[in-house]
């Protein structure tokens, strides 16, 4: 089974002093939810902290759910204050998706220095680098 890029989301934390912490990963796969922290960013984040949700105790668990978790449901924007249409055109969407909506706001809660962000923005972006700097050397072997 192959996991699209695109349905992973990085769940990171920010300590105090501003230093960033992957701590988990949140994914959709065949329409389930599946949450899992990663142990190793945990393990530095505690020094900093950090202590891991209520609702997933369990550092070294996979969690999964056919609904996008309550824990990140709450983060999404309250639909009783806006209607879905004008989320999908604050978020630039074609259809309502909880997930792409977490992944798109990122959402950063003041009370627990939580933020979500895409692996695929960063990913490319490095890509894209790569790429820059292999052209800049093939045109500098054509100009010899």
């Amino acid at each position: 089974m192959t996991c699209k890029v695109d349905s992973i989301i990085y769940m990171m934390w920010k300590n105090n002093e501003g230093k960033s912490f992957k701590v988990g990963e949140l994914s959709k796969k065949t329409g389930k939810y599946y949450f899992k922290y990663d142990t190793n960013g945990v393990e530095n984040a505690k020094e900093y902290g950090f202590c891991p949700f209520p609702y997933f105790p369990k550092v070294d668990a996979k969690y999964f759910r056919e609904e996008l978790f309550r824990t990140f449901a709450k983060r999404l924007p309250v639909q009783g204050k806006k209607d879905k249409t004008s989320i999908l055109k604050e978020y630039d969407l074609k259809k309502y998706d909880d997930f792409e909506l977490l992944k798109k706001i990122g959402d950063k809660m003041l009370s627990d220095n939580i933020e979500f962000i895409s692996p695929f923005d960063e990913e490319k972006t490095v890509l894209d680098e790569e790429h820059d700097i292999q052209g800049e050397e093939h045109s500098d072997q054509d100009e010899k």
